[in-house]
């Protein structure tokens, strides 16, 4: 199978991503099962880490943007564009990645594991594209645009042991979203402030469950990662009370909340949430916030 990312075969002998970011890699659940199972969990997940990034790039990030222009300096605003046609790019690459690796799961679609009933979906399209109104979705790109960055890093620091089509991915990825984590800076700095602190409070409100719904923990989309491997690996398909009990322990799980959301991981956006007021109770969401006067 060749790769969109290096136009060698992709090598299916390898990683796809560092283990450890991984989710059930924090479980007992993965530590028993045998190198060829492990691997092939590490390559789904893989993939819906990509489709992740296609899905916040491409349905939640431009969208967002695409609000900003006439609410922002001159100088702010001109760079977003050049900030959406990255996102662009990024989602292509991504998405002929997964297409090159998986054309059975991904040749017609863009998405497996996440999918959005139509409940979710219109209300969630509308919200959106009304950004302008919800500077919440400012902090969302800045938390998550971080955490991009560190998983990048994570990659480059064990390219020698994983896939090369992933490791190029990545790293294009990472030289992009540098500047990406400085303009959605930019931009709380400029919208932040002129919003009122009662919307303010609603706004930290409304973050916090969008982050708790849909980004915290995988829940249903985390899921669909297994069924994949379950039907892959049918001699495993009898402990799936035992999956799905792996996957609801991580809610619990500390060393998965750190290399998920932590000063480590979101240094800036953490230290942002520490500075404003609303966000004091974000530690409820996140569970490895810590206002540094108490770490």
């Amino acid at each position: 199978m060749l790769s969109a990312e290096t136009g060698g075969a992709v090598d299916f002998s390898k990683n796809f991503m560092p283990e450890r970011l991984t989710p059930l890699f924090h479980t007992p659940v993965y530590h028993r099962l045998n190198l060829a199972q492990r691997r092939r969990y590490n390559q789904l997940h893989a993939c819906y880490l990509n489709e992740q990034t296609i899905f916040f790039e491409s349905v939640m990030a431009r969208p967002i943007l695409q609000c900003y222009p006439g609410r922002v300096s001159r100088g702010l605003a001109a760079g977003l564009g050049e900030f959406m046609q990255e996102e662009e790019r990024h989602s292509a690459m991504f998405r002929a990645l997964n297409r090159a690796c998986a054309p059975a799961i991904y040749g017609g679609t863009d998405f497996h594991a996440i999918r959005l009933g139509a409940a979710v979906r219109w209300p969630l399209r509308w919200w959106v594209q009304c950004a302008g109104r919800f500077p919440l979705f400012l902090w969302l790109l800045l938390i998550q645009e971080e955490r991009a960055m560190f998983y990048a890093g994570e990659f480059l620091a064990e390219a020698d042991h994983l896939e090369p089509a992933f490791v190029a991915a990545q790293r294009k990825h990472l030289a992009d979203e540098v500047g990406h984590v400085r303009w959605d800076e930019q931009l709380l700095d400029e919208v932040w402030p002129r919003t009122t602190p009662a919307w303010r409070r609603v706004n930290a409100r409304l973050l916090a469950w969008l982050l708790r719904e849909f980004f915290v923990l995988p829940r249903r989309s985390g899921w669909r990662v297994v069924e994949l491997l379950l039907a892959e690996f049918p001699e495993l398909r009898g402990r799936k009370a035992e999956w799905r009990d792996a996957l609801r322990g991580l809610a619990d799980n500390r060393e998965f909340h750190r290399l998920a959301y932590s000063w480590e991981v979101t240094p800036r956006a953490f230290a942002r949430f520490e500075r404003e007021p609303e966000f004091q109770d974000i530690g409820r969401v996140l569970p490895c916030f810590q206002r540094t006067e108490s770490v």
